[in-house]
């Protein structure tokens, strides 16, 4: 993999001198469909296919982020109107420190929601929302960002069994 990291950085670097934004968007591509194309040859398709999902993560938690800056900017601004905050333990599908961490990252990037705490044991994260129409919503929100950056992480693949069965 450090090969193709090398790859894509000698190619980048080469197309990006005195090239526009629009030339190393150009650039990216072109390495892209290589890798894309030669995939197969190289044993790369799981690396290119969490390019893609990463790629795709990145564009949809940026729409989500700007949603929810509108949602808090009306909030905010409406007058008459109050806030419902509410504290929400939901269970994580993965109890996996490091994905309860990133999960926690990305919703406390969300404006409007944080994550409060994380209980290993139970896999429970508790979530502040700063205006909860319901315990749902709240929860299929975090359903959300986790079930996407699982599949990012994952690479589209079901991840291997840590235990072993006796």
């Amino acid at each position: 993999m450090l090969g193709i990291h090398l790859l894509l950085a000698v190619v980048l670097a080469a197309f990006s001198d005195g090239l526009s934004p629009l030339g190393v968007l150009v650039a990216s591509i072109v390495v892209y469909l290589f890798l894309k194309l030669g995939a197969g040859m190289m044993g790369i398709g799981r690396y290119v296919r969490r390019v893609e999902l990463g790629t795709c993560f990145l564009f949809w938690f940026a729409g989500e982020v700007v949603k929810a800056s509108v949602d808090v900017a009306r909030v905010v601004f409406a007058l008459g109107r109050k806030p419902r905050p509410a504290i929400v333990p939901i269970a994580l599908a993965r109890r996996d420190e490091r994905i309860a961490t990133l999960v926690g990252c990305l919703l406390t990037l969300t404006p409007g929601t944080m994550a409060m705490e994380y209980d290993a044991e139970s896999g429970l994260m508790y979530v502040h929302a700063l205006d909860a129409d319901s315990v749902g919503e709240v929860e299929s929100g975090v359903r959300e960002i986790e079930r996407r950056l699982l599949a990012w992480i994952d690479a589209g693949e079901a991840p291997p069994l840590k235990e072993k069965i006796q």
